[in-house]
């Protein structure tokens, strides 16, 4: 029985270092000029967000798109339902990047897919009630 547990409890490791690996950090700069090295792949991009926009699709589902990164040089983030985001927030993204992907008529390049990944706010864009109160202290 204790041998079971053994090889399952190094199973399980084995498990978490391999995700662990699979996910890699880039840049915006690495997925555009490398975009076919990542393309399919799961990866972590950190950002700010930019462009937020909150949309219902023709079938009724929620959706939201923002970008990350500087002038033309952004990667496109996606996911369905409600944004747990604000724009201005700095962001950790973990999801699968396409160079290009293809829904009915339109195509979409350079996007990373957090549907299945997260979203997580690393420093907030702070309220104007925050904002109200530190300039109150100066």
């Amino acid at each position: 029985m204790q041998t079971v547990k053994a090889i399952a409890s190094i199973a399980l490791l084995l498990i978490l270092f391999v995700s662990a690996i699979a996910q890699e950090q880039v840049t915006v700069q690495a997925l555009l000029n490398e975009g076919k090295k990542y393309d399919g792949k799961q990866v972590v991009l950190v950002g700010i967000v930019r462009d937020l926009k909150e949309k219902v699709s023709r079938k009724g589902n929620p959706y939201y798109t923002f970008k990350i990164g500087e002038g033309k040089q952004t990667v496109n983030i996606f996911s369905y339902g409600k944004a747990t985001v604000k724009e201005g927030d700095k962001v950790r993204v973990t999801g699968k990047f396409m160079v290009e992907k293809r829904v009915a008529y339109a195509t979409y390049r350079n996007e990373i897919d957090v549907t299945k990944g997260k979203v997580e706010v690393l420093t907030p864009v702070p309220t104007e009630k925050e904002k109200d109160s530190s300039a109150g202290k100066k």
